[in-house]
């Protein structure tokens, strides 16, 4: 049994069950007397908890107001708590007024503070609440809706599991607070069992059968009370909690020519100091993270592995909560890089905040070689390289690379450069300066091939569940160059297709992208649950290296 908290609540339970155990004894009038007085302070007790509900209750008005999205949830169920105490607290005025009415009334007629005239009447409240045949009590009607009703103060509790920090766990704790139950207790050796309903209105005297009704009301409060209670508690418990805050600037950009305005957001960044988050850059997956009106949104996700980034990325060192970025700059002009970050939240999984950032990079003293599109030169198309020297016309600036070829282009300072082999390649400047010829250095770059596409069916398909029709309207095999900065294309030199059906496999091979007479005719074959494989597909790209890409494979459905 649960033990109520209020000193005032303890003691008067106290004496319910002092008066409950003198009956048995055929005590006195005084004892009688008592009876009233506890059931007094019952009643005083629910007009205090009902005081107190109702400052729980404006609250949840407040924090309606102050975050309806939070709070809107556990004011609903505030709202479902409040019904139901108010539909049960009356079932039992009901009761208790019935069992006033068989009782021969008040002393005056209508005027409670008179006094009840049968005070001893041991027969009404076993005749109303017991019954033979025990289903037809109203004691067993009562049993039923205190059982009925503790289940749904708990199924209250049970549906706030995901909006509070240990789900799952919440109703077993509450569970030992809920003093509304109806349980018959466990008799004595030897004696025979007791329905509930005879245990606490058999032979009782009138006043007694009224108090404990009244005590049960008082159980009904106190159930709301704790529900409610446990509900205001809970409104933002799954909120990430800060405890440090910082004066931060971020600026657009940190270099600046002579006349530019310069402009910064300065704020109050708030960081928890007991839970580091994990910072990542690399190319956003534009496909995982959602976007409103052109803002990039948090990505939510179970699997703190599921990081929405396109291929490699790099994981930065965290301190005091802040990722720690270091960069050697190469290269002139504005710079670019985005990332994640990973926080995981109180009621578990992740959440992956996404940025994008930049800075500006301006030459040394002495000269500054940039590829246009990122510091790797790629095997088969041409890459445009920016060259300045400071103090040097652009008609008197000389360059050369280590491996491959480099040669000038439209604009100041433009060249494009051609690699041929995989690796690192050196793009050596001289210039003369003061009519002076000097050799400036050398700058390195990453020499890389290009990324293999994407095979496709049509441009558009690229495997899985399909339609027959719909595969029937494709002609041929597209390779398609994904996150790539430049103009590439591959051809597609062959393929083989493989149709299953039935346990039967045929073969078909073309050469080019089409696909064949054969295989339309396979395809026109299909049936629901028959694969199409289209497999050893081989592409050559600008590099004219043939590559082998992954298969293609469809279900006819």
């Amino acid at each position: 049994m649960s033990i109520p908290k209020e000193p005032r609540q303890q003691m008067i339970n106290m004496m319910y069950l002092v008066l409950t155990a003198l009956l048995a004894m055929n005590v006195s009038k005084e004892v009688l007397d008592a009876f009233g007085l506890v059931r007094e302070g019952l009643a005083n007790t629910n007009v205090a908890i009902d005081g107190k509900n109702q400052l729980i209750y404006k609250q949840f008005e407040s924090s309606l107001k102050d975050d309806a999205v939070k709070a809107q949830f556990f004011y609903d169920k505030a709202q479902e708590a409040k019904q139901y105490s108010q539909e049960l607290y009356d079932y039992i005025d009901g009761l208790k007024e019935t069992l006033i009415t068989e009782g021969g009334g008040y002393k005056e007629e209508g005027v409670p503070s008179s006094g009840l005239k049968k005070l001893d009447d041991i027969y009404v409240g076993t005749r109303i609440m017991v019954a033979e045949d025990a289903k037809d009590g109203k004691g067993y009607e009562l049993q039923q809706k205190i059982l009925e009703y503790r289940d749904k103060f708990l199924d209250i509790v049970d549906a706030t599991d995901e909006y509070t920090e240990m789900p799952g766990t919440n109703r077993s704790g509450f569970e030992k607070t809920l003093t509304l139950n109806a349980i018959p207790p466990e008799p004595k050796r030897g004696a025979k069992q007791k329905s509930w309903e005879a245990e606490n209105f058999d032979q009782r005297p009138l006043i007694a059968a009224l108090t404990i009704l009244e005590k049960f009301q008082n159980d009904v409060k106190s159930a709301e009370s704790s529900t409610i209670d446990f509900l205001i508690k809970n409104i933002g418990a799954t909120d990430f909690k800060v405890d440090k805050l910082a004066a931060k600037v971020i600026a657009p950009s940190s270099y600046l020519s002579q006349g530019k305005e310069y402009t910064a957001d300065i704020f109050v960044a708030a960081s928890s100091s007991t839970q580091q988050p994990d910072v990542f850059i690399g190319k956003l997956d534009l496909d995982k993270i959602p976007e409103e009106g052109g803002e990039l949104l948090v990505y939510n996700s179970n699997d703190e592995n599921d990081i929405p980034i396109v291929g490699d990325y790099e994981t930065l060192d965290v301190k005091g909560g802040e990722g720690k970025m270091v960069r050697t700059a190469s290269g002139v002009g504005e710079k670019e890089y985005e990332g994640v970050i990973r926080v995981k939240q109180p009621k578990g999984g992740y959440d992956f905040y996404p940025f994008k950032a930049k800075y500006e990079v301006a030459p040394p003293s002495g000269f500054a070689v940039s590829a246009d599109k990122m510091n790797v030169l790629y095997i088969g198309v041409p890459n445009p390289i920016t060259i300045s020297v400071s103090g040097a016309k652009d008609s008197e600036v000389y360059a050369s690379i280590s491996s491959g070829s480099l040669s000038r282009a439209s604009g100041i300072g433009k060249y494009t450069a051609t690699v041929n082999s995989p690796g690192t390649t050196n793009v050596n400047v001289t210039a003369t300066i003061n009519e002076e010829r000097k050799n400036l250095g050398s700058m390195e770059f990453r020499v890389k091939r290009i990324p293999d596409p994407v095979p496709t069916l049509g441009g558009k398909l690229r495997g899985g569940k399909i339609q027959k029709g719909t595969l029937k309207a494709q002609s041929g095999i597209v390779p398609l160059l994904e996150n790539f900065d430049f103009e590439a294309r591959f051809n597609v030199i062959s393929f083989e297709m493989v149709y299953s059906t039935k346990g039967e496999v045929f073969k078909a091979e073309g050469k080019g992208p089409l696909l064949t007479q054969t295989m339309k005719g396979y395809i026109d074959r299909a049936k629901p649950k028959d694969f199409v494989f289209l497999d050893e597909i081989k592409v050559k790209g600008p590099d004219g290296v043939p590559r082998r890409l992954n298969a293609i494979v469809f279900e006819v459905i």
